[in-house]
């Protein structure tokens, strides 16, 4: 009788350590809709404060929006949260070869990373420099969306709607 006891406290062990993992689950989906979603919503505002010549805004908003498109590729390969800022190791690791993303997309993420810290650069940039960066960005953003294998569609390019 005490075997079976111990059999169904392991069975209940194991229903609620797998309903817990279901529940994570999840919320780790939901979590990188929300990323993806934000990451599209800071390039909109990004566009808007770019039209309006406001360019280390443009810039810290486009910045953004790839550490949140990073976070939710993170949070689906990892299968938790970043617990600070993604490193360059950790975009290697997490970046197929076969995603087209290479050394230069990296290097690009990180420049643009390092330009939203230097509001002086900033300054001595024109708006069609700082186009050529949104436009690169948002093809990036296009390319790890399709990495986060979500049923739809979650990033549009910022770029198409464009006049």
């Amino acid at each position: 009788m005490k075997s079976m006891v111990t059999s169904n406290a392991n069975l209940n062990a194991h229903l609620s350590s797998s309903q817990h993992k279901k529940e994570a689950g999840c919320f780790y989906q939901d979590m990188i809709v929300l990323h993806a979603s934000c990451s599209q919503e800071y390039m909109k505002l990004s566009m808007h404060f770019l039209d309006r010549k406001l360019l280390y805004v443009s810039l810290l908003l486009c910045n953004r929006a790839l550490k949140s498109m990073l976070n939710a590729l993170y949070i689906k390969k990892e299968g938790r949260q970043p617990i600070s800022d993604i490193l360059l190791e950790d975009m290697l690791r997490m970046l197929p070869e076969a995603s087209g993303m290479n050394a230069d997309s990296l290097i690009f993420m990180q420049s643009v990373s390092f330009l939203s810290q230097e509001s002086s650069l900033i300054r001595k940039m024109q708006s069609a420099h700082l186009m050529n960066l949104t436009k690169r960005a948002d093809e990036l953003l296009l390319q790890i969306s399709s990495l986060l294998e979500l049923p739809y569609q979650s990033y549009h390019s910022v770029l198409k709607y464009k006049t």
